[in-house]
C-alpha cells in the first residue's frame, strides 16, 4: 500500500444475524475539561534549591508544577519565569485532563502546555499507549512522535502494535504516520507495512479510505476491495467501492446516506459489475450437454445454466420521514436486481442468497383519531420455478379501527381501497393491468351481562369491483368487468370459565391459578358467484363463501411470584384443543399450475397447541393437526428455546402430510416435508465462543444451510472465523470469512474466501 486511511461508517439495513459481531467501531476520542480560571503557576518541592523572584526557580525531590488543568511532577526541575520554560529531569510525569505523558527528561512550556519528552510514554483515553524515543506536544491536542510504537494493549508486551518512524497525532482529528508496520504476537511478527498511513483519531465520521477487503473466489479469482468514505456534510456522507478480481471482473458501487432532520433518514445503494462468471440461463442448443443444471427461460421453455460474461447491477433505496407536514409519515423501501441469479452469485448475506422474492414498497400514511388513510405503492417479484410479478401503482386505502358508535352498545370498523394492479404469472397464466375497488364495513355488539360469559355478535358486508376478470381456467384476462358481493355474520362465545387456585412452589412462583375456558365461534360468509373469474392478487380476493363453526377448549395456567417485588401474575402455560366444522364446503379458488390440491372437507383437523413460558430462560411451543377422517397427523411443529447467561439454544421442527384431493401424477414432487432448524451460541471458555445455525431437510436427507462462527476475544483484539455453506439444489455455495478487530481501533482485516462450487451435487 502506498497510502491508506481508515474511517468508521455505520452499517445500514443488515439482515445477517452475525454481521453486527464482525464490525467494531473505532472510539479514539479525547475531551479535555474546561481549564480552571487563573493565570498563576504553582511551584512546590521537597528540597528548594534556588528562587529568584520573577526570574527563576529550582527544586529537587517531589517537584510539582501546577497550572490550570496541567500538573507536572519530576525529581528535579528548573523554571524560568520570563520564558515560561520548565526543564525537568528524572521520572517526569505530565498530566492534562485524561492524558498522561511520562519520560526521563523534558522541556515544557507550562502556560503554553507544550513541550518535549525523551524516552517517553503517553497514555491517551480510552486505552491507547505510545512508547517512543521522543514525544513532543506541539499544540493543545497535537503530538509529534519519533521512533515509537502505538497500541491499545497492555504494556510492556502488547499483543499487537504499530511501529513507526515518525508521526503527528492530533486527538479528535487524524494521526499521520510514516514507515508504519503492523506487528502481532507480542509485537514480534510484522504483518503489514506502509510508508505512509493516515488514521482517524475521532469518534465521529472521518473522510478517508476504509480497510481494504481481500479474499478470493473460485470463479472470479483473487479479490481486492477498495473503499473510500467521504463526509460530504453534517447530515450526509458518500461511500465509493471498487471491487477488482484477478480474472477480469470489476465492480463499482456507491452508497449515499442522509439525515436532513432528526426524524428522517435515508440510504441509496447502487452497484454495477462487469461479471466474467455470471450465472445465465441459456437455451439448451447453446449448452447441449446440460450445462450446470436446468432452468426455465422467459418463454417457459427449458434451458440450462451456464457461466457467461454479463453486465449486472443492483439498486436499493431506503427512506423514512416521521415529520412530514400535517402529521403524515412516509416510508420507502425499493430493491431491484438485473437478474435473479445475482442474489446467489454476488450477495454476501445468506438471507439474500436464499431469497425467493424481491419486494419494493412505499407508503404515505395519515392517522386521525380512529381512522387512517394510506397511499401505498408496491412491486414484488417472486421466483420459485416460475417468475411471478405483481405491482400496485398505487393503492389508496382507508382503515377505521373498531370503535364505539356514540353512546350506543354497537362498535363499527371498516376498510376500503382503490387500487391499480398488475399481475404477470408467467407463460399460459393471467397477465395484465386492472383496477379494483373494495369496501368492507363491519358492525359488532359485545354482550357481557354475565361475569363468566362473553358474547360478541358480528355482521358486515363486502363489495369488490374489478375492471377486468379472468377466464374459468385462470389462464388469461377476458376484458370483462366483474363484481363480488357477500354478506357476513358471526358470533363469538367465550365461557363459561372455571378456575381454581393452588398453593405451591415451582421455580420463582408461589401461587397458581388454573383456568378452563371454552370458546365457540360461528362464521358465515354468503357464497360468491363465479369465484373462478376473480383475478387473485392478495388476501382481499381470497375471502370466499364459508358456513362453519369452530369450537375450542383452552386451559390456562397463571402463576404469581412468591416474592411480590418480582411482579404480578403471568401466564406460564396454555393448552388449546380446537376443531372447525363446516355446514357447507367452503368455496376455494383453485389456481392453474398448482402442483397439488389439498382435500377440502366439511370436518377440519383436530388442532392441539401447547405453550410453556415458565420464565425468560425457557420457552416451548408445540402444535399438532390430526385429520380424523384420514386417521393421520397432517401437520406438526415444535419450537423450544433455552437461554442461560449469554448462551442460548433454539430448536424448531415442522412437518406436513397433507391429504390430497387426487393422486399426484407419476414423477411429481411429494408435498410432504420434514425440516429441522437449530441455532445455538455457547461460551466455551471466557475468551472463546461458538455460534452455529443449521437447517436440515429430513425428507431430502440434505443439510440445506450450516453456519458456524468461532470467536476469540483477547485482551485488546478479537478474531472471528466463520464457515458457512448454503445448498439450494442445484446450487451449492461455500464461504469462509476471517475478521480481525483491534480494541478501540476497529476492523483491520476482513478476509473472504469463496469455496463455491456453484452447481454442486
Amino acid at each position: 500500500m502506498l497510502s491508506s486511511a481508515l474511517a468508521a461508517a455505520q452499517d445500514f439495513g443488515q439482515t445477517d444475524p452475525y454481521q453486527s459481531k464482525f464490525k467494531e467501531k473505532a472510539s479514539f476520542q479525547v475531551k479535555f475539561r474546561v481549564p480552571e480560571k487563573g493565570d498563576v503557576v504553582h511551584l512546590s518541592t521537597k528540597n528548594p534549591v534556588e528562587f529568584i523572584k520573577d526570574e527563576s526557580w529550582e527544586g529537587s525531590g517531589d517537584v510539582v508544577i501546577e497550572y490550570q488543568d496541567v500538573k507536572v511532577q519530576a525529581d528535579r526541575a528548573r523554571y524560568i519565569f520570563p520564558t515560561d520554560v520548565a526543564t525537568l529531569e528524572g521520572h517526569v510525569v505530565i498530566d492534562q485532563g485524561p492524558t498522561r505523558m511520562t519520560g526521563d527528561r523534558a522541556v515544557f512550556k507550562v502556560k503554553a502546555k507544550t513541550g518535549r519528552l525523551e524516552n517517553a510514554t503517553a497514555d491517551l483515553a480510552p486505552t491507547y499507549h505510545i512508547v517512543a524515543q521522543a514525544i513532543e506536544k506541539i499544540g493543545e491536542a497535537t503530538y509529534h512522535i519519533e521512533k515509537g510504537i502505538f497500541t491499545a494493549c497492555s504494556l510492556p508486551r502488547p499483543a499487537w502494535s504499530f511501529s513507526l518512524a515518525e508521526a503527528v497525532v492530533t486527538l479528535d482529528d487524524y494521526a499521520r504516520m510514516r514507515n508504519v508496520a503492523f506487528r502481532a504476537i507480542q509485537s514480534r511478527l510484522p504483518l503489514l507495512y506502509t510508508p505512509y498511513l493516515i488514521w482517524p483519531t475521532k469518534e465521529d465520521r472521518a473522510t478517508g479510505f476504509l480497510v481494504p477487503g481481500v479474499g478470493s473466489n473460485g470463479s472470479r479469482g483473487a479479490y481486492l476491495g477498495l473503499t473510500h468514505f467521504w463526509v460530504t456534510g453534517r447530515p450526509t456522507d458518500l461511500t465509493t467501492t471498487l471491487d477488482l478480481y484477478s480474472k477480469g471482473t470489476v465492480g463499482l458501487g456507491e452508497e449515499f446516506r442522509w439525515t436532513p432532520t432528526p426524524e428522517s433518514a435515508g440510504l441509496f445503494q447502487g452497484y454495477a459489475i462487469h461479471d466474467t462468471a455470471a450465472t445465465v440461463c441459456v437455451p439448451l442448443a447453446e449448452e447441449p450437454s446440460g450445462g450446470n443444471g436446468p432452468c426455465t427461460l422467459p418463454d417457459g421453455s427449458v434451458g440450462a445454466f451456464s457461466r457467461r460474461v454479463k453486465n449486472r447491477w443492483k439498486v436499493r433505496l431506503e427512506h423514512v420521514s416521521d415529520d412530514l407536514p400535517w402529521g403524515m409519515r412516509g416510508v420507502a423501501t425499493i430493491r431491484d436486481y438485473s437478474d435473479q441469479e445475482y442474489l446467489q452469485d454476488l450477495e454476501g448475506s445468506f438471507a439474500l442468497n436464499s431469497a425467493r422474492q424481491i419486494l419494493s414498497r412505499a407508503f404515505l400514511t395519515k392517522n386521525f383519531g380512529d381512522d387512517s388513510v394510506n397511499l401505498r405503492f408496491e412491486r414484488s417479484e417472486t421466483f420459485f420455478g416460475t417468475d411471478v410479478l405483481q405491482e400496485r401503482f398505487p393503492s389508496l386505502e382507508y382503515f377505521r379501527r373498531t370503535s364505539r358508535i356514540g353512546s350506543t352498545p354497537f362498535f363499527f370498523a371498516a376498510e376500503g381501497s382503490l387500487s391499480e394492479l398488475y399481475i404477470n404469472r408467467g407463460t399460459g397464466l393471467p397477465r395484465g393491468s386492472y383496477g379494483r375497488a373494495d369496501l368492507h364495513p363491519t358492525l359488532s355488539l359485545p354482550w357481557k351481562r354475565i361475569p363468566w360469559l362473553n358474547i360478541t355478535l358480528k355482521g358486515g358486508a363486502r363489495w369488490t369491483g374489478y375492471s377486468d376478470s379472468v377466464d374459468e381456467g385462470q389462464t388469461r384476462f377476458v376484458g370483462s368487468s366483474f363484481t363480488r358481493e357477500y354478506g357476513e355474520a358471526g358470533v363469538l362465545i367465550v365461557g363459561p370459565s372455571f378456575s381454581r387456585i393452588y398453593e405451591g412452589h415451582l421455580f420463582q412462583f408461589g401461587k397458581f391459578k388454573h383456568v378452563i375456558e371454552p370458546r365457540i365461534e360461528y362464521t358465515y360468509i354468503s357464497p360468491v358467484s363465479d369465484p373462478a373469474r376473480i383475478p387473485e392478487y392478495d388476501e382481499v380476493d381470497l375471502q370466499l363463501g364459508q358456513n362453519q363453526i369452530r369450537y375450542a377448549l383452552i386451559n390456562r395456567l397463571l402463576a404469581r411470584p412468591a416474592d411480590p417485588k418480582q411482579g404480578g401474575a403471568q401466564e406460564i402455560a396454555s393448552l388449546e384443543v380446537s376443531q372447525t366444522r363446516a355446514f357447507q364446503l367452503p368455496q376455494t379458488l383453485l389456481l392453474a399450475g398448482q402442483t397439488f390440491q389439498p382435500l377440502v372437507t366439511k370436518v377440519g383437523p383436530v388442532t392441539s397447541e401447547l405453550r410453556l413460558t415458565p420464565g425468560p430462560f425457557f420457552q416451548f411451543d408445540g402444535r399438532v393437526d390430526y385429520n380424523t377422517q384420514a386417521s393421520q397427523v397432517t401437520g406438526s411443529s415444535v419450537t423450544a428455546a433455552v437461554i442461560w447467561k449469554t448462551n442460548f439454544l433454539n430448536a424448531t421442527y415442522f412437518a406436513a402430510r397433507p391429504v390430497l384431493a387426487a393422486p399426484l401424477p407419476e414423477g411429481s414432487p411429494s408435498p410432504n416435508s420434514d425440516q429441522f432448524r437449530i441455532a445455538a451460541g455457547v461460551d466455551l471458555v471466557k475468551s472463546i465462543r461458538i455460534d452455529t445455525q443449521l437447517n436440515y431437510d429430513a425428507r431430502q436427507k440434505l443439510l440445506l444451510e450450516d453456519r458456524s462462527l468461532l470467536t476469540y476475544r483477547g485482551s485488546c483484539y478479537s478474531v472471528f472465523l466463520e464457515v458457512r455453506q448454503l445448498r439450494l439444489p442445484p446450487t451449492t455455495r461455500r464461504d469462509v470469512r476471517l475478521v480481525f478487530n483491534l480494541k478501540d481501533i476497529g476492523t483491520l482485516l476482513d478476509f473472504h474466501q469463496s469455496l463455491d462450487k456453484i452447481f454442486g451435487p
